[in-house]
């Protein structure tokens, strides 16, 4: 039994018809868990508004993503509350305030580019395309996150997302070919 008093079949059964697009199933779901995510938020946030952005934006993932939960990983409760806990996460990086970095600033973070250490890798990634390769670079040598390498190129999250993606498939491919020569 979950904390409110749902057998975790149920809401097991009720991920899988929200997974078909049962709409009935998801309201249902979202009557007996929404409390319990909603606290997991604001445990996050500490901000009720804040928390209430997290709670539908995590029930939008749950609507998407019902077809994944998998019942040997976990309850469905446990599966919702982590989903409800990275939103918040999430929410709480992107409202992080950044600084307005002055050009006085910026001249102590000028340095020369480095190349690769590796000739294979150096192949590989001149085989990029330069945003890819551009994207690739700055997110492993400086530890950006997504949406960070997105603010920082000042280009869409979905851009980003698709010049990492594509870039680290090439690349891989591209040293497995070399590998293999």
């Amino acid at each position: 039994m979950t904390d409110i008093g749902t057998p975790l079949e149920t809401q097991g059964e009720l991920l899988v018809r929200t997974s078909g697009g049962d709409i009935a199933a998801f309201q249902t779901l979202y009557e007996q868990v929404n409390r319990r995510l909603y606290a997991v938020a604001l445990k996050v946030v500490h901000d009720p508004c804040v928390a209430e952005d997290v709670l539908q934006e995590t029930f939008l993932k749950i609507w998407r993503k019902a077809g994944r939960y998998d019942a040997n990983l976990g309850s469905p409760i446990g599966w919702m509350a982590v989903i409800a806990r990275n939103t918040a996460l999430d929410m709480l990086r992107a409202q992080r305030p950044t600084e307005e970095l002055t050009e006085a600033a910026t001249e102590d973070l000028i340095v020369e580019p480095v190349a690769p250490p590796d000739m294979q890798l150096e192949r590989a990634l001149k085989g990029l395309s330069p945003d890819q390769a551009n994207a690739l670079i700055l997110m492993h040598s400086n530890g950006f996150s997504h949406s960070e390498l997105a603010s920082h190129l000042n280009v869409p999250l979905g851009t980003v997302k698709s010049w990492v993606r594509r870039g680290t498939e090439a690349l891989r491919l591209a040293l497995a070919e070399q590998a293999n020569v």
